[in-house]
């Protein structure tokens, strides 16, 4: 993989995805963020394109990993894949695998590729997958998008993380896609030479609130995670769905029509509070592109000449030691 200081680590949150998709020309979809793999949490998804994993990647654990892995001739015609071939790439591309596999035959007819990613598409479905991440990362246009996410004080963090790994082999984090293509599930993961196929879709019967490619997809999701739940808690699932303003515009239409006033109302306060949401979304958006490193240096000296710094420092360890306890519950839920 070519190193490359070109593209940034952007954190993994929906406002940040939902966002950056949108800077790609896509319509119809937003990014939102699983606690649990539970069916009830399932069956509020809606219509969903793909899920985005993120964990921590070490290499020992992923040398144990012996599922097989396509190889070129093996994998669809259609199914777009791409190895990463630069640094830090990994989230951009997890979401480029499933906004790039969606099917003209899609549940949510709402979605829109854009004419960005559809001339990206079209240009490397002839190419092999290393070719096609090389297109990817030489994206001038993609590599804008991704970067305008990225946090004005990441060089800084950056060059710590650097002098880290001189002594250590630091913490890398790592996202991967689960998508449905064709009526089978697979993983994409650019760290792979191909795409691993996961299962196929079951039959979950007339009724079920839950799509099926998810119960395949769950699975696959359970099992890394409790391969690596012994020493590592940071994980984090964000689902790709349909923007959920579109079913609250088309819900509204219908109860203004039938004259169903209480309906209206709640619906109406249902769309205020996405609204108010993506506004939110907005502004973290702006706080994350801030750089307060030299406020910070500032606020540690002040602490240290009046002599509350050890004592802040203590405070703030506690804290995150409940953090991490409350992690290790999270990651008990998706094993669940």
């Amino acid at each position: 993989m070519s190193s490359s200081s070109d593209w940034c680590t952007i954190e993994s949150d929906p406002g940040v995805f939902t966002s950056l998709i949108e800077s790609f020309g896509v319509e119809g979809v937003e990014v939102t963020e699983l606690w649990s793999l539970d069916d009830d949490s399932l069956a509020t998804l809606g219509p969903t394109h793909g899920l985005i994993f993120l964990f921590k990647w070490v290499q020992q654990m992923e040398a144990t990993d012996t599922r097989p892995v396509l190889k070129v001739d093996e994998i669809p015609e259609q199914l777009f894949f791409a190895k990463q071939m630069i640094t830090n790439a990994c989230a951009t591309q997890a979401l480029l695998s499933v906004l790039l596999n969606q099917q003209s035959d899609s549940q949510d007819v709402s979605f829109k590729l854009g004419d960005l990613l559809s001339n990206l598409k079209e240009f490397t479905m002839a190419l092999d997958p290393e070719m096609r991440g090389e297109a990817i990362g030489n994206s001038e246009e993609t590599k804008k998008a991704h970067n305008e996410f990225g946090r004005s004080d990441d060089p800084f963090i950056r060059d710590l993380n650097d002098n880290a790994n001189m002594k250590s082999e630091g913490d890398a984090f790592h996202f991967i896609a689960f998508i449905p293509f064709e009526g089978k599930v697979y993983e994409l993961d650019g760290l792979k030479q191909g795409p691993i196929f996961i299962g196929d879709e079951v039959d979950m019967g007339e009724g079920s609130a839950v799509a099926s490619w998810l119960v395949v997809a769950r699975q696959a999701i359970q099992e890394r995670i409790e391969r690596y739940a012994a020493e590592e808690v940071k994980f984090n699932l964000m689902a790709l769905v349909q923007d959920r303003r579109i079913s609250i515009e088309k819900a509204l239409e219908i109860a203004t029509a039938a004259g169903e006033e209480d309906e209206r109302n709640r619906l109406h306060a249902d769309m205020i509070a996405e609204q108010q949401k993506r506004e939110m979304w907005s502004k973290e958006n702006e706080r994350r592109k801030h750089n307060y490193v030299p406020f910070v240096f500032e606020l540690l000296k002040a602490m240290a000449s009046s002599g509350n710094l050890n004592e802040i420092s203590k405070k703030a360890n506690d804290t995150y030691s409940k953090k991490r306890k409350k992690m290790h519950s999270n990651a008990e839920l998706f094993k669940n």
